[in-house]
């Protein structure tokens, strides 16, 4: 919904303000109806005790005497006039109070009353003809002083300061009930780049606590079972590697010159398979700590590196600088650069910052690879064409290992065919700042 807040805090925030509001506007309004109605209902029995004596008094008078009477019991808020004949309009009870009926009451119900005007909300005014025993009409025009129906700007203002105070404290509670929260997401991401993170705080509300207890708890299994799997890939590698030792040992009894050299190069490549094998399990590529880089000299020293071994180029601003693992992206590129090289004949480098990050891209001039392809090179140990040699296929774990370096640094890296033909690579690496 556009307009709502995304965060959980923002979210009970609003919810909670805006129910406290509502809540304290219709409390407020109905307690301005109530006073409104009790002040009429009060000022509308006075007033009409006040009205039937002014019209007993006249009423026992002569009738020449009747007007001269009423000119002087008129006041500002009372005119008296003696009428000859009076309307037909009548106007029933209002919400706020039934004058007419409170009249009838103290005069009897053989007066006949035609109020013209009645009383509203907000305003007490009156117009009505009572009619004297001698069949004329006593006129009585008044109201209020309007000072008793004004805004009560006192409480108003109460209930102003009373929901500002609420409003404080709702966002108090929100933030704290929000906070455990937050933190708890903040230590999965960075146990998601850290397995040695130090644990959450144990403290707070019960439900609190014991999340933070099944996180640590769940911490610390996976490390230990990631330190398990690490002692155990040790092990086996040092047992593999011995038979390959002796193997190369063997090798290099060998007569047959020809024959040497098939072994040596089958030798080197089930050493090269167990290595990349046994580092890629490992996660040997991400295990170093985060440092300052800058991303444009080390992409010129490995251009550097490949001269005279294919044609590569690069694209790149003065600076990038980026915090990562230098070793696992220079490893990444060099991946990536290979690939070109190998399958493209050439390699176009390119640095450009982006809104929120960086991407590399690394684009050749070969055939490409098929749309349902382009997701599987990822998979370790797949290879796009069907040769299994290692000179054309390599050992399947280039860009498995390339994702997985991308991913320690909470980015990633996409496959798309381009439209001239060959392929691109694009690492898209988070939270760079150029610099230069």
């Amino acid at each position: 919904m556009r307009g709502f807040p995304r965060s959980l805090f923002g979210r009970l925030v609003l919810l909670m303000t805006v129910g406290l509001v509502v809540a304290q506007l219709a409390g407020t309004a109905i307690h301005l109806v109530d006073r409104q109605r009790n002040l009429g209902s009060t000022l509308s029995h006075e007033l009409a005790q006040r009205v039937a004596a002014v019209y007993r008094a006249i009423d026992s008078h002569a009738a020449g005497e009747r007007e001269r009477l009423a000119v002087l019991l008129s006041a500002p808020r009372q005119q008296l006039t003696i009428e000859a004949a009076a309307p037909r309009v009548t106007t029933g009870p209002t919400m706020l109070t039934d004058f007419p009926g409170h009249l009838k009451e103290l005069l009897g119900a053989g007066v006949d009353v035609r109020p013209v005007a009645l009383p509203g909300f907000g305003v007490f005014a009156f117009d009505l003809y009572l009619q004297l025993t001698s069949g004329e009409w006593l006129r009585v025009r008044g109201g209020a002083p309007e000072v008793i129906f004004a805004w009560p700007w006192h409480l108003l203002v109460n209930l102003g300061l009373m929901l500002l105070v609420v409003v404080v404290l709702v966002v108090v509670a929100a933030r704290s009930t929000v906070r455990p929260l937050a933190e708890l997401a903040r230590a999965a991401h960075g146990l998601s780049v850290d397995l040695k993170s130090p644990p959450l705080a144990e403290d707070g509300p019960s439900e609190v606590r014991e999340a933070a207890r099944a996180f640590n708890a769940m911490q610390t299994r996976i490390r230990d079972a990631i330190e398990e799997r690490e002692r155990f890939l040790a092990a086996v590698s040092h047992d593999l590697k011995t038979p390959v030792t002796r193997m190369r040992l063997r090798t290099e009894m060998l007569t047959d010159a020809e024959v040497r050299e098939r072994f040596r190069s089958d030798v080197d490549d089930m050493q090269q398979l167990l290595d990349s094998a046994i580092d890629f399990l490992r996660g040997k590529p991400v295990d170093e700590p985060v440092q300052p880089i800058d991303l444009v000299a080390l992409a010129e020293s490995l251009v550097d590196d490949y001269a005279g071994l294919g044609d590569v180029v690069l694209h790149a601003p003065d600076a990038l600088r980026f915090s990562g693992r230098p070793k696992a992206l220079k490893r990444a590129l060099m991946n990536l650069i290979d690939n070109a090289l190998k399958y493209g004949g050439g390699a176009q480098i390119e640095l450009a910052p982006k809104a929120g990050g960086v991407e590399i891209s690394v684009t050749d001039e070969g055939p490409g690879l098929p749309e349902c392809d382009l997701e599987k090179v990822f998979e370790p140990f797949y290879r796009g064409e069907a040769s299994r040699s290692r000179d054309t296929g390599g050992t399947g774990l280039g860009l498995a290992i390339v994702r997985q370096i991308a991913r320690s640094h909470g980015g990633d890296v996409i496959l798309a065919n381009c439209e001239n033909g060959g392929l691109q690579a694009v690492l898209r690496l988070p939270d760079a700042v150029r610099i230069g």
